[in-house]
């Protein structure tokens, strides 16, 4: 067999491979949870008592929180 036959041969048969389907498609049983705002509030107190966030995390955290009001 020359090799001009077996390329050809590959694009008119196709792949052999199967085609998976995406299994992250949402359903309406996804959807977001609720924050509760006060519970997060008081969860980065106790991170920056705890010496879990420094003042510049927190710049960080306000900064970004700025960037998402339209």
């Amino acid at each position: 067999m020359n090799k001009s036959n077996t390329l050809s041969k590959g694009y008119k048969e196709g792949s052999l491979r199967s085609r998976s389907t995406n299994p992250l498609i949402t359903t309406p049983n996804d959807l977001p949870i609720k924050v509760d705002v006060n519970l997060l509030a008081n969860q980065i107190k106790q991170w920056y008592s705890g010496g879990n966030l420094s003042k510049d995390d927190i710049q960080v955290i306000i900064k970004e929180l700025n960037k998402l009001v339209l």
